[in-house]
């Protein structure tokens, strides 16, 4: 600072000595001075003004208001002025460029003049480099109508050009190494040289300069496994900032589509992994998104990409999923259920209504994790009676979709009855009501016939169930007999193997109709999970029915379970 004033003296002091007229100003508190004349050569501005009011001594009252620069900016420009080199570099070209533009020293006023030596700096020296143009654009975003000032000049502009141009031949100035984020590798031929230079990280930028220029690399098809490692490297470095969710916001519109490559030929068949945010990261843009505030269009984009992925979901990220709506909702003074079971049914839906193809290797994931997920939060003596259920029911349909086993979702409730054991008998049956006996294994069964917490409504249900299926072995066990017994009367010959056909057909024809019948089942389950989740309406019944007979095609049904 005391070097800034020993110049802006001398200069006056030069001023002085040369002409007696002497503009006089004051900038951010700094008395400073320039000669009348010398300005008025450079500056169309300045000139155009002294011939309305040649007696004024005062700059700003001359311009009739303050000039938009710093004392430091002032003095360069003074020196310019005064004949004297001036030192452009990337933190203090856009101030001289602006103060220039704004003084009108234009080639129009005077050849080689102030604002075309700023510009030719800039694109000579400031766009090749990567380090040079960010330092340049944080300076820019640093000051005051910065950002309106350097778009006003096409600064921003060319910028960013200069940026995704750089990120294009060399993708590793947006992230050196990508599967430190949880990415995949997506050449390695890409990371044979690693640069011995350390580059300026694109994330120091606000989110107001980041998102145009990140928008532009992915249109202009920066390797997506790069730019999403830097929208995440963003994400992590800001999250705790005053504008997260702004940042969050603008990160989640940035987001590339997982339909990206769908249009794109079979060649690129192996980028599609490499589009993926890491699940972690998924979560903690949805937390802060709903910490912050952020718009309803964030929150729900964000779930709908968690949800498309449930199967990668672990029990303790269900916890904090169901927590957090409710635990946002406490900290701005309202009330609630701890656990939120209509955030989990967005998700389900979500990934119900995106479910393609014939492999339920995932749904059979989702619906242990949901059955793990209830068996935890059962423990809890707070949760509601109302939320149980609406979790079992949701667990519940998950498993009779897949024709999975109850054993988990009994195991919860079994849980939940411990923990709460004031329930009155109907509670009890309410809490039950969601079990399908006809699901549970035989070890689960003996266990719910003598357990004395549960309502006697389902011990008997229970004991329905394995007597019919006690009936069902009987019988089968004396058909069989039978037929041994017939084989063996009628003898070895033609007609026994006439008879041993026949039986072969039929029981070939019962294995058949079970499988039908366990389709049709399928069928109508399907249909009722996807009707339930609100993925169609009862219009909608003939594209189900397509893609469960497409479905068909590719599965096998043995005892009523996919393999």
């Amino acid at each position: 600072m005391e070097s800034t004033r020993k110049n802006i003296g001398s200069v006056s002091r030069k001023t002085k000595q040369r002409s007696a007229s002497v503009f006089h100003l004051r900038i951010g508190g700094m008395p400073c001075s320039v000669d009348r004349e010398l300005l008025a050569e450079k500056s169309s501005k300045v000139a155009q003004a002294l011939k309305e009011k040649p007696d004024e001594e005062n700059l700003c009252f001359l311009l009739g208001e303050d000039i938009p620069t710093d004392p430091q900016t002032f003095e360069l420009v003074a020196r310019y002025c005064h004949g004297y080199a001036i030192d452009l570099a990337p933190h203090n070209f856009f101030q001289i460029s602006w103060l220039a533009y704004y003084l009108g020293m234009t080639e129009d006023h005077r050849p080689n003049n102030l604002l075309k030596m700023a510009y030719l700096y800039f694109r000579n020296n400031v766009l090749p480099s990567w380090n040079k143009t960010i330092t340049a654009l944080t300076t820019m975003s640093m000051h005051t109508e910065g950002l309106d000032r350097a778009m006003q000049l096409g600064l921003i502009h060319e910028c960013a050009e200069s940026l995704t141009t750089q990120a294009l031949h060399d993708p590793r100035l947006l992230c050196h190494e990508p599967e430190n984020c949880g990415f995949s590798k997506r050449n390695p031929r890409r990371t044979l040289f690693s640069p011995d230079w350390k580059k300026e990280d694109l994330a120091a930028l606000g989110i107001k300069l980041y998102e145009p220029i990140m928008a532009g690399m992915i249109h202009r098809c920066v390797p997506l496994d790069y730019a999403s490692a830097s929208l995440c490297h963003y994400f992590d470095k800001n999250r705790s900032t005053t504008d997260r969710r702004e940042v969050v916001e603008a990160i989640q519109r940035l987001l590339p589509p997982h339909d990206y490559y769908e249009d794109k030929e079979e060649e690129v068949e192996e980028e599609k992994e490499l589009l993926v945010i890491p699940f972690t990261t998924l979560l903690e843009m949805l937390k802060t998104a709903v910490e912050s505030g952020a718009s309803e269009e964030c929150k729900d984009g964000l779930e709908d990409r968690i949800g498309k992925r449930l199967d990668e979901v672990t029990v303790q990220d269900l916890i904090s999923l169901s927590e957090l709506y409710n635990s946002a909702e406490k900290q701005g003074g309202g009330g609630g259920e701890k656990y939120d079971s209509k955030c989990l049914k967005r998700l389900m839906k979500s990934y119900c209504c995106n479910y393609r193809g014939s492999d339920v290797t995932g749904f059979v994931k989702v619906g242990e994790v949901m059955n793990e997920f209830l068996v935890e939060v059962s423990r809890n003596p707070e949760l509601k009676m109302e939320t149980f259920v609406s979790l079992a029911e949701l667990s519940s349909t998950v498993s009779t979709a897949i024709h999975g086993c109850s054993d988990g979702l009994y195991r919860a409730m079994d849980v939940y009855l411990e923990t709460h054991g004031w329930l009155t008998e109907q509670e009890k049956e309410v809490v039950c009501g969601a079990l399908e006996c006809s699901m549970l294994s035989t070890e689960a069964r003996e266990h719910a016939v003598g357990n004395q917490r549960l309502p006697l409504r389902l011990v008997v249900r229970v004991l329905f169930v394995a007597i019919g299926e006690m009936k069902l072995r009987d019988t089968a066990t004396i058909v069989t007999q039978a037929g041994a017994e017939r084989s063996e009367e009628y003898g070895e010959g033609t007609r026994r193997g006439n008879d041993d056909n026949n039986m072969d057909i039929l029981l070939r024809e019962k294995y058949n109709g079970s499988i039908n019948n366990s389709r049709k089942n399928n069928s109508s389950v399907w249909k009722k999970l996807k009707r339930k989740l609100g993925c169609v309406t009862s219009t909608q019944h003939e594209s189900i029915n397509c893609h469960v007979k497409r479905n068909k095609q590719d599965h096998t049904v043995q005892g009523g379970k996919f393999k």
